[in-house]
């Protein structure tokens, strides 16, 4: 039923049919994960569960329960996130109510998208908080009585985001929760959260997806070559949502500049690879340079398959570039290298100073690939 529409994530669709065959499911929880593994998808299909009109363990998707949830229309499913403050916004104010047109016309295009794909993340500019606002239509819609038979669920994506006096009215919702409202959390980083927060909570963890599972519902959901979803695979980290985004991006572009840094590495002078670096620094943000280190593990990853003797490797092998390296590069101890690369990815996801991450990484590169070394 709809919850195939989740990638994988099999554990934590077991648990919750487990769940709601034994009624036993909390007015609260927290999903923590890394940003598109599926915390959202799996948070609006219970929502779509707990008020479908035809079973409470797999949605129908046919009743006018799970049609109206489908588009996040329903009555009864409140999606909240992070606004923008709106011009002589004050405390009381409803959330969109002083966000100017052109805001609450963005606002409602983030959630006409999120319901066609609920590994969206939802971008409004200016938007660096839960508002307190927000938080206080929760308490003004708990008090009402749920539409139909179901439950009012109430999903705070980015909870991290809640400002301290929206965590703290939240507080007082969890203390005393209704019989029919369902509250769920999600977020990347739940060691953000009040303590008084996470002790309210039953706490779902979502682990990363595996690159197989992306390849597959890429190649049964997206119209992508099965070379191009084996490399966005690879290049995903274990999340659907990141996966996604590489689909809508010119992924051969990305795969000549990782060809062309590479090249320069290993025929540039030390001047040509630090004005490199330069360019990279300045042309991608934090999100790109670390798509970028992905795809040159990618690399050297499919370097690895050949020379062990694998086939093409993915679809960054879309030219002979790959298997010219390969070859003529077969005697270097690949999987190092592989490791230096994921320790730059670490130290950009820590916010190191990206200039120096990819020069350190560039001249251990270089060291590595034009020093003899044994297998």
């Amino acid at each position: 039923m709809s919850w195939d529409s989740i990638v994988n994530q099999a554990r934590i669709k077991e648990l919750f049919r487990s769940i709601l065959t034994r009624k036993r499911l909390a007015h609260a929880y927290i999903f923590s994960g890394s940003e598109g593994v599926g915390k959202d998808a799996v948070a609006i299909e219970l929502a779509k569960v707990v008020n479908c009109e035809q079973s409470k363990i797999d949605a129908c998707d046919t009743c006018p329960s799970c049609r109206r949830a489908a588009i996040l229309q329903h009555p009864n499913i409140h999606l909240i996130f992070p606004l923008p403050v709106g011009k002589g916004e004050k405390n009381g104010d409803m959330p969109l109510a002083k966000l100017s047109d052109d805001e609450v016309k963005l606002v409602q295009e983030q959630i006409q998208i999120k319901s066609k794909n609920s590994y969206h993340v939802i971008a409004v500019p200016k938007a660096n908080t839960i508002k307190i606002n927000s938080v206080r239509e929760i308490r003004r819609d708990v008090a009402l009585t749920a539409f139909s038979s179901g439950k009012k669920v109430f999903i705070l994506i980015d909870a991290e985001y809640l400002s301290d006096e929206s965590a703290s009215a939240l507080l007082k919702t969890l203390e005393e929760p209704p019989e029919d409202t369902l509250i769920i959390l999600t977020t990347a980083y739940p060691d953000q959260l009040l303590p008084t927060i996470l002790s309210r909570c039953q706490h779902v963890r979502f682990g990363p997806l595996g690159a197989e599972d992306i390849q597959k519902a890429l190649l049964e959901r997206e119209a992508i070559e099965i070379g191009e979803a084996r490399l966005i695979a690879q290049m995903a980290d274990g999340s659907y949502g990141r996966a996604l985004r590489l689909v809508q991006s010119d992924i051969h572009d990305r795969r000549d500049r990782v060809v062309n840094f590479l090249r320069t590495i290993l025929r540039g002078s030390r001047m040509d690879i630090v004005n490199a670096i330069e360019r990279l620094a300045s042309e991608l943000d934090k999100a790109d340079v670390e798509e970028f280190l992905l795809l040159l593990q990618a690399w050297f990853r499919d370097a690895m398959v050949l020379q062990h003797g694998g086939g093409n490797g993915s679809a960054i092998s879309g030219d002979d570039a790959l298997a010219k390296f390969a070859a003529h590069y077969g005697a270097i101890n690949v999987a190092p290298i592989i490791t230096e690369v994921e320790r730059a990815i670490s130290l950009v996801n820590k916010n190191v100073y990206i200039p120096l991450v990819l020069m350190t990484l560039a001249f251990k590169l270089q060291s590595s690939m034009t020093t003899p070394s044994t297998r």
